[in-house]
């Protein structure tokens, strides 16, 4: 019987989702894809916006109905929108909140509602950052979701595996820059906002990197697949990636 993934945020070439989702299949899971829209047609897909309760319930309950057990959920969407606070606004703050923190409550609770005590091992993967830890300018709505996201599956591993009969893998990859179109949008925003060149900005976003460069989506899918296939007693913990930049 295959391990089944569902991947949410893989529906778009060169992001960390699809990486993701391309290295468990690699792997010989079988890959649920759960995306607002594709540019491919690889996976199983969905179209799900993982912000409404409704739609992931029913995504669970396809799920349960089609395979029976769900043995890993990553969660790699994610927004950043970039902005000075005077500026800011509430739609675009909710809309983060929404997208980078709120979306692991739905998801980890549909998941434990539908699968939970099912006398199977299981794994919750979402990816955060490292700006939950590091202050940085007109990112503050992007750190906040990150560090929310951070506390809320420390938590939630501790309750479940404490209380629980099955065995729950649940952590955070804090990653740092990674290449992804989300990157290149963040090099956009600050060109725009801070009147700078693509040069500029790219030296920015690496200048505290020791390494001096940014991850490949395809290492991120390395990580994950290490992580669930021998990383069990990494769950309750949130894991930086970020080849030191925290440390500057």
């Amino acid at each position: 019987m295959s391990k089944v993934a569902l991947v949410v945020g893989a529906g778009t070439r060169g992001n960390i989702g699809y990486a993701i989702a391309s290295k468990l299949e690699g792997k010989g899971y079988k890959v649920v894809s759960a995306d607002l829209q594709y540019d491919h047609m690889e996976f199983t897909q969905t179209l799900v916006d993982i912000t409404y309760k409704n739609e992931v319930r029913e995504l669970m309950d396809i799920i349960k109905e089609n395979d029976d057990h769900l043995d890993l959920l990553v969660n790699s969407v994610g927004v950043n929108i970039l902005g000075p606070l005077a500026d800011y606004s509430q739609e675009d703050f909710d809309k983060t909140i929404a997208v980078n923190l709120t979306s692991n409550f739905l998801l980890l609770q549909a998941y434990v509602n539908v699968f939970g005590e099912d006398g199977n091992d299981k794994a919750f993967i979402a990816i955060t950052s490292d700006t939950a830890m590091i202050p940085k300018s007109s990112s503050f709505a992007y750190g906040a979701s990150k560090a929310g996201a951070n506390q809320f599956l420390r938590s939630t591993a501790r309750e479940l595996n404490k209380y629980g009969s099955d065995e729950w893998l649940i952590t955070g990859l804090a990653l740092g820059r990674v290449m992804t179109p989300m990157d290149t949008k963040t090099i956009k925003d600050l060109m725009h906002q801070r009147n700078i060149t693509r040069d500029k900005a790219e030296d920015m976003l690496s200048a505290n990197i020791p390494v001096g460069r940014g991850m490949e989506p395809s290492e991120v899918g390395d990580w994950v697949h290490f992580i669930v296939e021998k990383g069990g007693f990494a769950s309750g913990n949130i894991i930086r990636i970020d080849a030191g930049q925290l440390q500057g």
